[in-house]
């Protein structure tokens, strides 16, 4: 069994690498085009209410789920990432300022009232976290009709979730509505991961 000091090393090893990544030249989230999986997420659901998006990076399906949505907050443990994403964010149309709200945050920890959201999306995240505090922060922030996609990598690496542990704590909170695996043979650090997307309604 994992240790709690070892959780905390990996979020801080997470927060170190994303932060170098940011302080770099790399484009790591920040030039890219909206992801597939929020575009399937618009197309499967239309308007998505008031969202959630947890580690939102720069921003990049924040502004693309923010024309879909009745208003977005995006959060990122990563101080530069949300520096980048408000950049943006300051330089866009009045209409997306009103909708969009950037700021720092722990998804083990979420800073939002119970039942604040209809919607939560998080792509690439919550393996690096404790899911048996995170997914119970998705579901106290989502109201009773609320909804959730959640991407995550699998598997037995620091950087991944063990899979059965990850849909057996979702099933404690969530209905899940549709499982999907997919192999990434090359992601943007040229690293190859077994990823699971769950489709979960509130029990």
């Amino acid at each position: 069994m994992i240790k709690a000091s070892q959780i905390l090393q990996i979020i801080e090893s997470e927060k170190k690498f994303w932060t170098s990544i940011y302080k770099s030249d790399e484009a790591h989230w920040i030039d890219k085009k909206p992801s597939n999986l929020s575009k399937k997420v618009v197309r499967k659901y239309g308007n998505l209410g008031r969202i959630l998006e947890i580690g939102c990076a720069a921003g990049v399906d924040t502004f693309y789920l923010a024309e879909h949505c009745d208003s977005i907050v995006g959060i990122d443990i990563v101080p530069d990432a949300i520096k980048i994403a408000s950049d943006h964010l300051a330089e866009s149309t009045k209409t997306l300022q009103k909708k969009i709200i950037f700021e720092v945050g722990d998804a083990e920890k979420l800073n939002y009232s119970d039942a604040s959201f209809d919607f939560v999306y998080s792509l690439s995240v919550l393996h690096s976290t404790n899911v048996e505090k995170s997914i119970p922060e998705v579901r106290r922030v989502l109201n009773d009709e609320g909804r959730a996609v959640l991407y995550v990598y699998t598997g037995k690496g620091k950087e991944e979730v063990d899979k059965e542990k990850f849909l057996s704590t979702c099933k404690e909170y969530f209905t899940i509505e549709k499982q999907e695996e997919i192999d990434i043979k090359k992601d943007a650090g040229d690293d190859t991961h077994h990823a699971l997307i769950v489709w979960l309604e509130v029990i």
